[in-house]
């Protein structure tokens, strides 16, 4: 079992997707102004935990610690999303993950203005970081993988672009009671000097049952690239609550070999009463 493979699934389930479908762009990052309507608010905390399951192995591996603070940033009020990744003390001899992950938003419109990654997993470490500059519709930054010499980049920016952690907290802020079973929404996902579009599909309602407790949950579908962690022709379903948080709550995909489960276990400081909840 590669460990590091399933706790890079909790990079917020992002990083490696794309759907194949041919869709119609989805631009609301434009037009949304009004923040009093979002759906987390300063001092939100969320713990995932991923779960691997292949025969009779069935066992937590490691947990992803969402907070989120505000701060003045570039003269402008942003949310500060951090992320840090662990795998327990036990997998730590196997293969031990320390991630962290910074990523900060207007919170005027949702747009990044900057992304920061420190990756140490097992061998492999990687540094990252962003500057967004919508003004000057450029996205500049430097990344450095193991021993390697840092390098710098350069890629263009357009319409509606996020980096994996800021593109969460906007699918959190999608208005899914307007949308019909199977409606298909496009966003360009920023990953260092490359670009990629991610579609996700919204299937509708269904209960779902995690560590935190029973929610009535709306259900997104996206299909994953084929490589060498995924099974073939994979697909990912993601599960947000049905409630105005749309707080994460539960995600299941297959690998080569097993699947893994990512789980909500704990919240605090949520924006607004979680209704979805089942007593």
């Amino acid at each position: 079992m590669r460990t590091g493979k399933i706790l890079l699934l909790l990079h917020l389930l992002t990083i490696t997707t794309i759907l194949s479908a041919q869709v119609a762009s989805f631009n609301d990052c434009e037009n949304m102004k009004n923040s009093a309507n979002f759906a987390f608010q300063n001092g939100e905390s969320i713990t995932l935990v991923a779960n691997y399951k292949w025969g009779l192995v069935n066992t937590s591996v490691g947990e992803a610690v969402l907070k989120l603070s505000k701060e003045d940033y570039n003269n402008h009020i942003h949310f500060v999303a951090s992320v840090n990744i662990k795998t327990y003390s036990f997998f730590d001899a196997f293969f031990k993950v320390r991630d962290t992950f910074i990523s900060k938003f207007s919170a005027e419109n949702m747009k990044p203005s900057y992304f920061y990654q420190d990756t140490h997993e097992g061998k492999y470490t990687k540094k990252s970081t962003m500057h967004f500059d919508w003004n000057q519709k450029k996205l500049t930054g430097k990344k450095q993988r193991k021993k390697a010499p840092e390098k710098d980049f350069s890629v263009d920016l357009q319409g509606c672009m996020f980096d994996f952690i800021s593109f969460l907290y906007f699918l959190r802020n999608i208005d899914f009671g307007s949308l019909k079973t199977n409606s298909d929404l496009m966003v360009t996902f920023a990953f260092d000097d490359y670009k990629k579009d991610l579609n996700v599909r919204y299937m509708g309602i269904k209960k779902i049952k995690t560590k935190a407790g029973k929610f009535n949950s709306i259900e997104v579908a996206v299909q994953l690239l084929e490589n060498e962690t995924f099974a073939s022709e994979p697909e990912m379903f993601l599960y947000l609550s049905n409630d105005k948080n749309h707080l994460p709550l539960y995600a299941e995909m297959p690998l080569r070999i097993g699947r893994v489960r990512i789980s909500l276990s704990e919240f605090n400081n949520l924006k607004y009463p979680v209704v979805s909840m089942e007593k």
